[in-house]
């Protein structure tokens, strides 16, 4: 039985919410969202054959495949983690490096690996930092990523002087809980 090319179409948006919702997964980034979606795509065009419209609707069938795509992902990666083969070792092991020298092991690594050591670290002082401030100083906090102090109270509705009083709460919670690296000067 073949498919009807417009119910692949009408999936779409199905497989590009599934990919999106995965690559955010542990495991995986959003680099990874457009192999999930092809790996989405091409599985769903290789159980369409199955589709009974008797049975169920097209949207809650591409819903289970999708879902059961998705599962059998997210072990798959889990299993490459867990791999035997994959060396077990402190990273401050004494080895030596390409020239010779006896350094710890963490000195060797790629630096994707010790840049994910440091986002991981980050994720944890952010979390600590989260629970210590106020809500109002929590959104200072995301909007400084993207805005200035002054941009954030234009958008939240504050005086400057609001604005203010919040970038010192977060300020006084970073010195508080050693968090010194994180600030940066005024913009």
């Amino acid at each position: 039985m073949s498919i009807d090319p417009t119910l692949l179409q009408a999936a779409h948006p199905f497989v590009l919410g599934k990919a999106r919702r995965l690559s955010r997964r542990r495991g995986f980034n959003r680099s990874d969202r457009e192999d999930i979606e092809q790996e989405l795509r091409l599985h769903l065009i290789q159980q369409a054959a199955k589709f009974d419209p008797t049975i169920t609707t097209w949207e809650k069938f591409v819903s289970f495949i999708l879902d059961k795509r998705g599962i059998s992902l997210l072990r798959q990666q889990t299993a490459e983690k867990r791999s035997p083969l994959r060396e077990e070792c402190s990273l401050n092991d004494s080895v030596r490096d390409a020239d010779g020298r006896i350094v710890d092991r963490h000195q060797t690594t790629p630096e994707a690996s010790r840049d994910f050591r440091v986002l991981m670290d980050l994720h944890a002082d952010l979390e600590v930092l989260r629970q210590r401030i106020s809500d109002e100083a929590w959104l200072v906090a995301r909007g400084l990523g993207e805005g200035n102090l002054a941009s954030i109270a234009r958008e939240q509705g504050w005086s400057r002087a609001t604005a203010d009083r919040h970038m010192r709460e977060l300020r006084q919670a970073c010195e508080d809980l050693g968090l010194r690296e994180y600030l940066q000067p005024d913009r």
